[in-house]
């Protein structure tokens, strides 16, 4: 199956204001890869009425899940923090700044993405979808080769548009392109490579109402990775500039200006925020993390560690412990390369608690106070 290929049309199923605000969604649906009718990887995209989107893509089990958010502006990966807050650090587009150079905007390919209309439909979940056959074409109109038509089932009836995010979604994935919409609206419902549509594909399997909200300032996020983005292709520039005359000062200079871009250059003004109270359970990244190979870097008491909390007397004191224990293992989850961890509001979490269980310890009873002395003092 053309991976590839299909991660870049798949990952689209996931005007910004100058502030964070409050998203509300109104659908959420939910995809599923099929290859050679087994099941491989999911996707999952919550819809706003405002053609406003959040996808998480998961190619397999044990992957960490991939978060966009799209909107008018475009494409952003995100990560979800605590109190359904979105954090705009680009995780995955940043490991491509550092290990290579990417062409200005002028010097970049640019596709226009061409659409036909079949005279076919099929139903999925109950719900009629034209087929589509779609390709990219250069400026001058010459058009790439049949092998690479995808082939896709729209809904056009639908007030959902999550087609529109397409664009975002190649263009962010395959560096040194830039892509063109060609207009199509609706909600796809079924997509894959049109020579082996009717085995390898993703396709809608639910479609929920959902009241799931996030707080997301985009225009921020976008603006915060261009400059970071800006500042590595300046070092690489200079180092191409300057490699002739002397390869070796040049080198130390890119790598101290890498180094700065990576250790201080953008870490924002520190605002004290731990001891503010949060109302909502925050989510924790450890309910995410199924992979084998990061559960090896981890308490063994943070696999499933909700199980094992005593219960209190004092009804307040087991969930300030479970987020207590729940961001600590988080914050271990920071040890790989590709998490999903806010680092800074973790840490704010974990010192609000800190603060609540030494001032909480004097008010219990004794039964409580042992359980809960007893419980931190046997983790490993």
């Amino acid at each position: 199956m053309k991976k590839f290929i299909l991660i870049c049309f798949l990952s689209s199923f996931i005007l910004g204001v100058a502030q964070e605000k409050k998203i509300s969604f109104a659908k959420e649906v939910t995809y599923k890869f099929v290859e050679k009718n087994a099941s491989a990887g999911s996707i999952k995209t919550y819809l706003s009425k405002n053609s406003e989107f959040l996808t998480q893509i998961k190619m397999s089990v044990n992957n960490f899940p991939m978060l966009f958010y799209t909107d008018a502006l475009g494409t952003t990966s995100v990560s979800l923090a605590m109190n359904n807050h979105l954090d705009g650090s680009d995780v995955f587009g940043s490991i491509s700044y550092m290990g290579m150079y990417e062409p200005p905007f002028e010097d970049k390919q640019e596709y226009i993405l061409d659409s036909k209309k079949l005279n076919t439909q099929e139903t999925i979940l109950g719900i009629p979808c034209s087929h589509y056959l779609i390709n990219y074409k250069l400026k001058n109109g010459e058009k790439r080769k049949k092998d690479d038509d995808f082939k896709l089932c729209i809904d056009e009836k639908s007030s959902y548009n999550n087609y529109q995010v397409l664009n975002g979604l190649l263009n962010y994935f395959q560096k040194g392109v830039r892509y063109k919409g060609s207009g199509l609206k609706g909600m796809i419902l079924k997509g894959g490579p049109e020579k082996t549509y009717d085995t390898e594909h993703f396709v809608a399997s639910s479609i929920n109402d959902t009241k799931d909200e996030v707080y997301f300032d985009h225009k921020k996020a976008m603006t915060d990775q261009q400059r970071k983005k800006d500042s590595v292709m300046l070092a690489f520039q200079k180092r191409e500039a300057e490699y002739a005359t002397d390869s070796t000062t040049v080198a130390v200079d890119s790598a101290v200006a890498v180094s700065d871009y990576n250790n201080d250059s953008y870490i924002p003004d520190y605002v004290s925020e731990y001891k503010k109270k949060r109302d909502e359970e925050g989510s924790l990244a450890i309910h995410e993390s199924s992979n084998s190979k990061l559960l090896k870097g981890i308490p063994t008491h943070c696999v499933n560690f909700e199980k094992n909390l005593p219960e209190f007397k004092n009804k307040d004191v087991k969930g300030h412990l479970k987020n207590y224990v729940g961001q600590m293992c988080d914050m271990y989850l920071t040890q790989a390369s590709y998490h999903t961890v806010g680092i800074k509001i973790t840490l704010d979490e974990i010192r609000r608690e800190i603060v609540y269980l030494n001032e909480i310890q004097e008010k219990l009873d004794a039964s409580d106070k042992k359980k809960l002395t007893n419980y931190l003092k046997n983790l490993d």
